[in-house]
């Protein structure tokens, strides 16, 4: 038997990494190829910074996808989910058992390819369901003006409403399926709708008048996370505070998706700050 070395073992790990960071350097590389699959113009509204974690040593950062499903337009409730289709669902695989939900084998989450929709019907369904709750929370009050309990709810609908205006998401993700080509017949605009890796997390509804009713959702993104190239690095890191700490001025990051439906920073719009030369503020990569 051949004794190996310690420095036989140190020598196998530097290759090891080198490798892996050949593979990942030569994927992102790929990616990038040729004409970008689709490019969304994000804002600090779907983009904030990441937890810096074990890199707040370090010169790295990263920002975070902010994406949202639709509301369930049946339920009364705004934090109620929309459920994918049963059509959708059974397309991607899955297939809702006989009997009850403890006794369902099928996978419960797979693969597939998500849409994703920025600033379109999705946001504006949204939109409108806040302005019709404050609505609602408004005429109530009147009928009882000295209600301290709906004082308060007709205050929070107006937080709310204002949230959704201006601070909340607007990239919803809206749809699955396994075919590019036909999510792409579907979805044509390239500056609205995205397409990405992710994944989807289906139930099958036992009981009420349809027992055996197939519900699902999107449940992540493969990819949600992008890093900042150091071009940017220290002016995001200076105008995007963490994640509840202060607000941030203005910006639009145009966002490409590429071969691999992988994300990268393309372009960066920063607001200018007080005092700033009026220059605009764009730079391109």
């Amino acid at each position: 038997m051949i004794a190996l070395k310690p420095r036989h073992g140190l020598l196998a790990g530097l290759a090891l990494i080198l490798l892996s960071n050949a593979v990942a350097l030569g994927g992102a590389w790929y990616n990038r190829q040729g004409e970008a699959e689709s490019r969304l113009l994000l804002s600090e509204r779907e983009l904030w910074r990441s937890h810096d974690g074990m890199r707040r040593e370090n010169s790295g950062l990263s920002l975070h996808l902010d994406w949202r499903t639709p509301r369930d337009p049946e339920s009364e409730s705004r934090y109620s989910r929309q459920s994918l289709g049963e059509a959708t669902l059974l397309r991607l695989g899955f297939e809702p058992h006989a009997g009850s939900a403890q006794r369902w084998r099928q996978p419960r989450e797979r693969q597939a390819l998500i849409v994703l929709e920025l600033d379109g019907p999705a946001y504006r369904a949204e939109l409108l369901a806040a302005e019709q709750e404050l609505l609602q929370a408004e005429r109530m009050l009147a009928l009882s003006p000295d209600s301290s309990e709906l004082k308060e709810k007709a205050e929070l609908a107006r937080k709310a409403l204002e949230h959704e205006r201006t601070r909340a998401s607007r990239l919803f993700a809206i749809d699955a399926g396994s075919d590019i080509q036909t999510l792409r017949q579907r979805y044509p605009d390239r500056s609205r709708y995205a397409i990405v890796g992710g994944t989807v997390r289906a139930w099958c509804s036992c009981g009420g008048d349809d027992p055996h009713r197939l519900q699902g959702q999107v449940d992540a993104l493969l990819v949600d996370e992008l890093n900042v190239p150091a071009t940017w690095r220290a002016q995001l890191a200076e105008r995007m505070p963490r994640r509840y700490e202060s607000e941030q001025l203005p910006l639009q990051i145009e966002v490409s998706f590429g071969r691999r439906l992988e994300p990268w920073i393309g372009a960066l719009r920063l607001a200018e700050k007080a005092g700033d030369r009026d220059d605009g503020g764009a730079t391109a990569r």
